[in-house]
């Protein structure tokens, strides 16, 4: 496993953040301008992640169908959206696809999610949490891993704080596959509370 410096987390985080300005300045212009689709914020959000990012391509646009709550990203409509995006097979960039995609994706539980690189976030996690409990004292890293390999495939390891159901710090192991989908595989519970937001 490679480890993704604290720099580049930094930079990977000050693009989205970026993306995120852009958006918001874009879909107040176009809503000034004329009505506007429901999907509008998030295709205009999508084409700005897309823009920003260093590492990541899509062959074709970011549009959203919405079918009651459920709203699903599409290029294609009634194909998966993952093998549309084209990424350097290098650590930094599997982590900022896993941070671009899963805004694009935009699932409630990802709301809830917030990526945790040092010791300083990690206690400010524990600040948020009521009633937390330690179940792991001794963390080395909390900066991403990733072990790319021969097949395109890799594997991410991350630390989140998330309050997604069970209100908890993890370390997350996320499977990438050729098709440039993500799969959970596993995690390592590092502290957890009592709070949490049913989904």
């Amino acid at each position: 496993m490679t480890i993704v410096s604290r720099e580049e987390v930094d930079r990977v985080r000050r693009r989205i953040a970026h993306a995120q300005e852009l958006a918001a300045e874009r879909f107040r212009q176009a809503f000034a301008a004329a009505p506007l689709p429901p999907t509008a914020h998030l295709e205009i959000q999508a084409a700005a992640l897309l823009e920003s990012a260093e590492h990541i391509r899509i062959a074709g646009q970011i549009r959203y169908q919405i079918d009651g709550s459920v709203i699903t990203p599409y290029v294609t409509r009634g194909a998966p959206v993952y093998p549309f995006f084209d990424l350097d097979r290098t650590p930094v960039a599997v982590f900022e696809y896993w941070l671009v995609v899963s805004e694009i994706v935009s699932s409630t539980s990802w709301r809830m999610t917030r990526v945790i690189a040092d010791a300083e976030e990690y206690d400010a996690a524990l600040r948020l949490i009521q009633s937390p409990q330690i179940v792991r004292a001794l963390v080395v890293s909390f900066l991403p891993e990733v072990d790319i390999r021969d097949d395109g495939s890799a594997m991410l390891a991350a630390t989140v704080y998330t309050r997604a159901q069970e209100e908890r710090v993890e370390r997350r192991m996320l499977f990438l596959d050729a098709s440039n989908e993500f799969h959970f595989h596993g995690r390592d519970l590092i502290a957890e509370g009592r709070g949490g937001v049913r989904l």
